[in-house]
């Protein structure tokens, strides 16, 4: 019972920030405003450092209330070539695992710390971009590139460690396809271009995301198509590792595609992605086809205040059962730094060690979070 008088304490808490406009920079606002990725990002591909027109929109269009003092908003540029960004989510979790005599836990503790810096070698032509995870667990380097813009059709050419062009790009740390092992960041090339309402992205990287250097005698392959519109988007994406290490003297290529969609409904916006994932099985010794779903449903409360429903749905395909998760929550933006949010989580059944995706108990899960951003 401990967790539903935290979620009540947490409900009421939730009441009180909902008099209080502004939302993180999530894909449902680019749905909602009918924007690319790119128009509030640094990195095209969505997440991360803010574009200018990204800030003035967290400052003016996410907050409860608009900022008024603009004299008092931090300037990011600490050089004329550099300036910095930056994501801190401090949360309190509380774990309620649906196994006999489990204990219910509650935790402090950093769902995410960021600091991203973008430096200008040419104006609108060429930069540097970084993002430097610091938490939770130790700093390591998300990604590090150089991108060349100004490329015809709103072309532009990445170079380095990068995040993969996949997919939606999602805060949830719960969702299936964010579990590490199914796309991290990696080293390669990444070319996009951007004309009129089509958004298109390729990359070649080592297919190794998490090693330093690459034994992977082939390369991975990503790709992303996408059309734009005020009323929302549709697109695909597909990846193809073609060497992943053997086992057991099986060749582990690795391929996953499937369609992503974003509805515009005034006030609610729409998202879904549904994916199949064909890789290798270590405990069948065999290939399986994973099918990986997801959607979630955002609501514009009042100003500022954003309510979201999500479903995530997996299927591993080897015999054991599927995967459900319920999530439902609200989103206030206090102020254009500053995000309270408001979940609770019902995992059902999710007790499995899948060989790609790890082991995911079943529980109830109760969160706040305290987003804070710049």
């Amino acid at each position: 019972m401990r967790v539903y008088y935290h979620l009540a304490g947490l409900f009421i808490l939730g009441l009180v920030t909902f008099i209080s406009n502004k939302v993180q920079a999530e894909p449902y606002l680019a749905v909602r405003e009918g924007l690319m990725c790119s128009a509030c990002h640094v990195n095209q591909t969505g997440i991360g450092m803010r574009t200018l027109y990204g800030v003035e929109f967290t400052q003016s269009d996410m907050p409860i209330m608009e900022t008024v003092d603009m004299e008092g908003v931090l300037d990011r540029d600490i050089l004329d070539f550099i300036s910095i960004g930056g994501d801190v989510r401090l949360a309190n979790t509380t774990r309620a695992p649906d196994v006999g005599g489990a204990k219910s836990t509650n935790t402090f503790g950093f769902n995410e710390g960021n600091l991203y810096a973008k430096i200008t070698i040419k104006q609108d032509r060429f930069y540097l971009y970084v993002d430097e995870a610091f938490a939770p667990g130790a700093a390591r380097n998300r990604e590090l590139v150089g991108i060349l813009e100004g490329l015809p059709n709103s072309g532009y050419l990445k170079v380095g460690r990068m995040s993969l062009p996949y997919g939606w790009r999602l805060w949830d740390f719960g969702f299936t396809r964010s579990q590490p092992g199914f796309l991290g960041q990696d080293f390669g090339v990444e070319i996009g271009f951007e004309p009129g309402t089509i958004s298109f992205q390729a990359a070649i990287s080592n297919g190794e995301p998490f090693a330093i250097t690459d034994s992977n005698t082939g390369k991975q392959f990503t790709t992303r198509l996408a059309t734009v519109h005020s009323k929302g988007r549709i697109g695909a994406s597909f990846t193809f590792n073609s060497d992943d290490p053997t086992v057991g003297g099986k060749r582990r290529t690795f391929v996953a595609g499937g369609p992503h969609i974003g509805v515009n409904l005034g006030p609610i916006a729409v998202l879904g992605e549904a994916h199949f994932i064909r890789a290798f099985d270590g405990v069948k010794n065999d290939f399986v086809t994973r099918i990986a779903a997801y959607g979630e449903a955002n609501v514009l409360l009042s100003p500022g205040v954003n309510g979201k429903v999500a479903f995530d749905y997996f299927d591993p395909k080897n015999g054991n059962p599927t995967a459900k998760r319920l999530r439902i929550g609200l989103e206030p933006t206090i102020t254009e730094y500053m995000q309270l949010r408001v979940f609770y989580e019902v995992m059902r059944p999710r007790n499995f060690a899948d060989p790609l995706f790890g082991l995911n108990p079943n529980q109830d899960v109760v969160t706040l979070e305290l987003h804070m951003m710049f």
